[in-house]
Formats: C-alpha cells, sequence, structure tokens
C-alpha cells in the first residue's frame, strides 16, 4: 500500500469537511424555513444529490436523486389512493430511498397495489428522461433513463422487500421461488454485497417458513429496556432491596386504530408502566424482565429493566385470497411493465453505444 502524502490526504478530507459545512447550514436553513417532518426527507434528499455529485456532474447526480424520487411517489400516491398513510421518502445514497406505511394493508391485493405504484411512475419518469434526450440531443439524458428503468427494472424481482416480491404475493407465491433462484444471478452480475444480504434473508426467510416451520408457526423475540429514575420510584427503602430478575411481568395487549398491536408492559417494583408497540400483530406469549441495571454514576440517576417480549406473529389466512380475475389483472401488468422495462434499456443502451458509451454520455 502506498503511503498518502499530507496533500493528497487534505484533498481526501476536503469533501468531509465540505459536506459537513454543508448540512449545518441545510439543517439550520430547515429550521428556519419550519418545514417540520418533511425535512428529514428534503435533508436525506440534498444529502444523497451532494455524495452523487462528488462522483459525478452535478446534473446527472440532480437527474438519478429525481429518478429515485419519482419512484417513491408512485408508492405514496397509491398507498394515499387505498387510503393509507405513508411518511415521507427517505433517501439513502446509492441504495435508493424508502417510505414507511404507518397502517398495514388489509390483504395482498392492496399490498401489491402499492408495490406497483413505485415501479410504474417510476418507469414513466424514466422514459420522460429519455424521451428529452430523443428531442434535445443531449445524450445525459440517456444515462439517467438508464439509471431510472435499471432501479426499477431491479425492484420487480420477485424477492422480498423489493417491490416484485410483493406483487408476487398476489399473482402466485411461486414468483418468489423464481426470484429466490433468478437473484443469485442478479446477486452474481451485480456484485453487490447489499443485495446478496436481502437475497439470503429473503431465502432464509422462504425456508424457515415453509420448509423448518412449515404447519406450525415460529415464535419471535423483541428485547427493550424500561428506566426510571431513582426518584420516581416508590416507597424509601427499595434501595435496600434487590430487584426481581428472570421473572414474568404482567402486561396488557391492545391493538390501536390504525391497526398496530402495543404492549403495556408493568414493571410493580418499579411502579413503572411502558407502552411498547410492536411491528407486527402478533400473540403474545410471555414478557419476561431479564436483568436489572442502576446507573447511579449518571444524571439523572436511573435503574434500567432489560425485558423480553415472545410472541407469535399472526397470520391472516384471507390475506392471499385473490380473486382469479385480480391475479390476471396483477399478472399482466407486472409482466408487461418488465418487458417494458428490458426493451427500454436495451434502447437506451444502443444509444448510449452510438454516444461512446455510459460515461461518454455524461459529458454530453
Amino acid at each position: 500500500m502506498k503511503r498518502q502524502t499530507k496533500q493528497n490526504w487534505s484533498i481526501r478530507r476536503a469533501p468531509g469537511a465540505v459536506g459537513t459545512f454543508l448540512l449545518a447550514r441545510i439543517k439550520a436553513l430547515l429550521r428556519f424555513l419550519q418545514l417540520g417532518k418533511k425535512s428529514g426527507a428534503l435533508l436525506s434528499m440534498a444529502v444523497a444529490t451532494a455524495i452523487y455529485t462528488w462522483f459525478y456532474q452535478w446534473e446527472f447526480a440532480l437527474g438519478v436523486t429525481i429518478m429515485v424520487l419519482v419512484h417513491e411517489l408512485g408508492h405514496v400516491v397509491a398507498a394515499r389512493q387505498k387510503g393509507i398513510p405513508v411518511t415521507a421518502p427517505f433517501f439513502i445514497p446509492f441504495l435508493g430511498a424508502l417510505i414507511m406505511l404507518k397502517r398495514n394493508p388489509r390483504d395482498a391485493e392492496t399490498e401489491a397495489y402499492v408495490a406497483m405504484g413505485g415501479p410504474l411512475l417510476g418507469t414513466i419518469g424514466a422514459f420522460v428522461s429519455f424521451l428529452i434526450g430523443l428531442v434535445s440531443g443531449h445524450a445525459m439524458f440517456y444515462a439517467i433513463a438508464y439509471i431510472g428503468f435499471t432501479l426499477n427494472l431491479i425492484n420487480l424481482l420477485p424477492i422480498h422487500p423489493l417491490d416484485g416480491g410483493r406483487i408476487a404475493s398476489t399473482v402466485t407465491r411461486w414468483l418468489w421461488v423464481a426470484g429466490a433462484a433468478g437473484g443469485l444471478f442478479v446477486v452474481i452480475y451485480l456484485r453487490s454485497y447489499l443485495f446478496f444480504f436481502l437475497w439470503l434473508l429473503f431465502v432464509w426467510d422462504l425456508f424457515s417458513k415453509y420448509v423448518m416451520y412449515r404447519g406450525r408457526t415460529a415464535d419471535y423475540s423483541v428485547w427493550g429496556k424500561i428506566e426510571v429514575p431513582y426518584e420516581e420510584i416508590p416507597g424509601e427503602d427499595w434501595m435496600l432491596k434487590p430487584f426481581r430478575e428472570n421473572v414474568e411481568l404482567p402486561y396488557r395487549a391492545y391493538s390501536d386504530m390504525e391497526g398496530k398491536l402495543w404492549v403495556e408492559i408493568e414493571w410493580e417494583e418499579a411502579g413503572a408502566v411502558k407502552p411498547v408497540k410492536m411491528l407486527e400483530q402478533g400473540l403474545i406469549r410471555s414478557v419476561t424482565g431479564l436483568k436489572v441495571e442502576r446507573r447511579w454514576r449518571q444524571s439523572p440517576k436511573m435503574v434500567v429493566l432489560r425485558y423480553q417480549i415472545d410472541y407469535e406473529p399472526h397470520e391472516n389466512e384471507n390475506y392471499y385470497k385473490v380473486p382469479n380475475a385480480v391475479r390476471w389483472k396483477f399478472g399482466l401488468g407486472y409482466g408487461a411493465l418488465a418487458i417494458a422495462l428490458f426493451v427500454m434499456l436495451d434502447l437506451v443502451q444502443n444509444l448510449m453505444a452510438s454516444e461512446g458509451g455510459f460515461f461518454q454520455s455524461l459529458r454530453k
């Protein structure tokens, strides 16, 4: 390994210093504009664009960010059409972006509808970029369209948590098997450790659900902690008594209006009650207090209880029951969109080849 000179080190460090400066200014601007919950989305979008700009010219970087934004807005529009509230898109550089549903879909058809919205609107956005390049003669728009078509095609792979995996649940769950097999070839082609990790999780989930635990349900666990300040603990002699560990705690489970499962844990010895929002619906098996810690060196002084919630995920037997007409509708739409993306990718690649290739197109 070659030793870097101080001059080279300073040059490499400059982007980090500039990025830190820009982040501080952007945060101050967002606070000034009082953008509230949208500030995180705008900030992450600005950061993603800035990082892309470090590797490519700013016009291309902005175009890629817009392609990702259009894809996510497709999910937002589809979710709102189904009456499901969602979060603003959050951008993750080189990974895309994500939105979170604030309420679970009531059935596989609704889930597929929301999933289809992203690739559909994203493909339209990429096609608009392609048309702009065709009319204006600027090859850079071909490169932006290429990224857009590629992004949406990859998302159509029938692998959870990609959009294609959610659409496949409405068409036929056998597509998941095809996704498990085809996903390995995509991993080899992309040489992406992250995609390999997603593929591995998907394959393990299929194996555990349909092979390891077929015909029976698997129990899951979540962990957390309850923190109680010293002054809020009832009784004057509690310091002289040890808190019990590895014991079951009383709890109350309920669902809110948005269909989220909550577990209200009661730690009687410390006089504390903590509500915990679960990631999914399920049957609570037990809540156990594992270990108690006395943090008397910090301020304020705290007593901390580590707990474990064991539960069995709830599987709605009617969730995947979809009318045949709906299966055909999503199947034909899914296939037609995939074919259209393949055709457009081939066309854009040929146009970029005539311009000298992808990177040469960025300079035009």
